[in-house]
């Protein structure tokens, strides 16, 4: 496997002695992003199949100190800036387009908006973004969409939007049965359609879907069908979607039967998609094909 493809798949959440904050080259970003992890407990609201997250092993810590996860960031943020952090395997294979900073992403072991600490560390970070004067820099939002309407997460995305924010939100299936079988949530799925409408109303939204393999299976035609007419149904009542990232399993999963989709089954889903929902960007990444 070669190293650029190990620095892609090189998502751990741990860097160094770090806590909170780490780097990754990132396919969806096209660059450097770094990662603010706001649930080391690894506690989260849905427990989805192909999750990667290993909750098998202890979390080294389960509280969130903000002065200290100030200082990894400004500590990361400047290695960035100096071009150090380029010296440091597995970023030294970074190819020269991919050596830049494009976001500072809210991405965990868990929802980042369940910690009741999201709106004051979007506001810190946004704090240091524009201390370092990287107006260019978005801040990225990675969510289940379970809480996209909770009063305190509204405050968070205001400050997050008035920052070049980007909301990428998952919806990962059509219906409630496959929702269930795949994210296997408490929370009721007409509840993430609410959130996905309503946030898509005030702020346009990337839409995050990981469709798989799941027990020798991908999604049926009937529930691609659903899911069309799911975003079908946010565009005719108002809603802004700048685009869909499809995406399938990038790493192996606690889940044996958690599997990729290989490119021509993702080709084919993506083909259905922008057929179905014309002038809707679909943007596509597929899984290694060393391990699909």
């Amino acid at each position: 496997m070669s190293e650029l493809i190990k620095a892609h798949l090189d998502h751990r959440r741990l860097w160094r002695e770090f806590h909170y904050c780490y780097p990754v080259i990132s396919r969806r970003s096209r660059g450097l992003s770094l990662g603010v992890n706001l649930n080391p407990d690894k506690v989260c609201n849905f427990d989805c199949v192909y999750c990667e997250v290993d909750r098998r092993t202890p979390p080294r810590r389960k509280d969130l100190d903000l002065d200290q996860l100030d200082e990894e960031l400004a500590m990361l943020v400047d290695l960035t800036i100096s071009g150090e952090i380029y010296e440091v395997s597995p970023f030294d294979s970074a190819r020269p387009e991919q050596r830049r900073l494009n976001d500072i992403a809210f991405s965990g072991d868990g929802e980042p908006t369940t910690a009741r600490e999201f709106p004051d560390v979007v506001a810190r970070v946004a704090r240091l973004k524009a201390q370092r004067g990287l107006d260019q820099v978005k801040l990225v939002l990675i969510t289940d969409s379970s809480r996209l309407q909770a009063a305190e997460v509204v405050r968070g995305l205001d400050t997050l939007m008035a920052n070049q924010g980007e909301i990428w939100a998952k919806l990962d299936a059509g219906t409630e049965a496959y929702y269930r079988e795949i994210c296997r949530s408490q929370i009721p799925f007409g509840r993430i359609l609410d959130n996905l409408l309503a946030t898509a109303c005030r702020w346009p939204i990337i839409i995050q879907t990981l469709f798989l393999d799941w027990r020798g299976q991908g999604p049926s035609e009937a529930e691609l069908e659903a899911y069309c007419g799911r975003l079908e149904y946010i565009l005719a009542q108002g809603g802004q979607l700048q685009a869909i990232q499809l995406y399938t399993v990038a790493r192996p999963t606690p889940e044996p039967e958690a599997r990729p989709l290989r490119r021509l089954e993702l080709d084919a889903v993506a083909a259905s998609l922008r057929s179905r929902l014309p002038g809707l960007p679909v943007e596509v990444y597929y899984g290694p094909e060393e391990w699909a």
